[in-house]
């Protein structure tokens, strides 16, 4: 058995646009094989012939490093959307848009994945029953519609990520599981698959138990429906997405051999683990890319600890 490492391209935003330029980074700099693409990057619905042409670099870039694009994930600018759980019928349309658009794009990257979270809903509806049940079941019908759809453009799974806000979903791992299956169970079954991408950063939500903050109990507890996992620095109190320095290390509360150990005890010993660190834009561009370097030196670190040869997901 090997285990999977690799890295979210949303490191690059911003600073490193062009898909050559974060590829040599991911292969040379970080010496590492798989990548998610992060729609950050670039807007699934931007002119047709635009995205075309991204792709295009993607893959050559790609290709000329030697890596593989597992999947795509929406970022942090969709995410401030509302999109299948906005409270307007034209906004949870212009949701399903979106996703139809960022499906379309994984397919030209030779995807066969994606994923994220799929809505949030604002507090008038949140605070409101009878608007808040409405709004979940429309946006749970939307989604299932859309896992339907998937296959028309090569995708076999959605990696649908628990955040920690309770607007958007569970934020305790009893009702990320029960979620997970009630979608499971009421999706066409020729559709995508819908599975769970889990952040060790997202035990935090403040409205949750303190015996929910635990990210190694989520670990243990959803591993086996966990065949992603979403690796970032966190002091527990925010969704940080620090490094793993030794600055950062100090002061967050996930540690990479714990990590490793709880997902041995879950059962599931093969899942994909990707880095996902951001920076502040104000950050010198240096000391991140020096981060990054350190961030994937502690962590094949502690794969060689654990006696697993690192390696690529397929």
């Amino acid at each position: 058995m090997k285990r999977s490492l690799g890295i979210s391209a949303s490191f690059a935003v911003k600073r490193w646009p062009d898909p050559e330029d974060w590829a040599a980074i991911v292969r040379q700099e970080l010496g590492l094989r798989t990548v998610q693409f992060s729609f950050d990057q670039f807007d699934p619905r931007a002119l047709e012939e635009s995205v075309a042409a991204y792709v295009y670099r993607v893959r050559n870039a790609c290709a000329r490093h030697g890596l593989t694009i597992h999947s795509t994930f929406a970022g942090l600018a969709v995410y401030t959307h509302n999109l299948l759980m906005h409270p307007l019928e034209e906004g949870r349309r212009d949701g399903v848009h979106w996703f139809e658009k960022a499906f379309s794009m994984t397919r030209e990257l030779g995807a066969r994945a994606t994923g994220g979270p799929y809505g949030g809903l604002d507090l008038p509806t949140d605070r409101d029953a009878g608007r808040r049940e409405e709004t979940m079941r429309a946006a749970e019908e939307a989604l299932v519609r859309l896992l339907g759809q998937a296959p028309d453009y090569g995708l076999d799974a959605f990696y649908w990520e628990q955040t920690p806000v309770s607007r958007e979903g569970p934020v305790d791992a009893a009702g990320t599981l029960a979620h997970l299956e009630r979608i499971e169970s009421i999706r066409p079954k020729d559709g995508a698959r819908f599975v769970l991408c889990l952040d060790v950063g997202h035990a935090i939500a403040p409205d949750a138990p303190a015996s929910e903050k635990d990210p190694y109990r989520w670990l243990e507890k959803l591993g086996p429906y966990a065949p992603m996992i979403h690796l970032q620095q966190t002091d527990g109190r925010y969704d940080r997405h620090w490094p793993f320095t030794e600055v950062y290390n100090e002061r967050g509360i996930i540690d990479a051999d714990r990590v490793l150990e709880a997902i041995r005890s879950s059962g599931e010993n093969d899942p994909l683990l990707l880095i996902e660190v951001g920076h502040a834009f104000e950050e010198e561009d240096e000391k991140v890319l020096d981060d990054l370097r350190e961030t994937v030196r502690y962590w094949k670190d502690a794969i060689a600890r654990e006696g697993i040869s690192e390696g690529e997901k397929e």
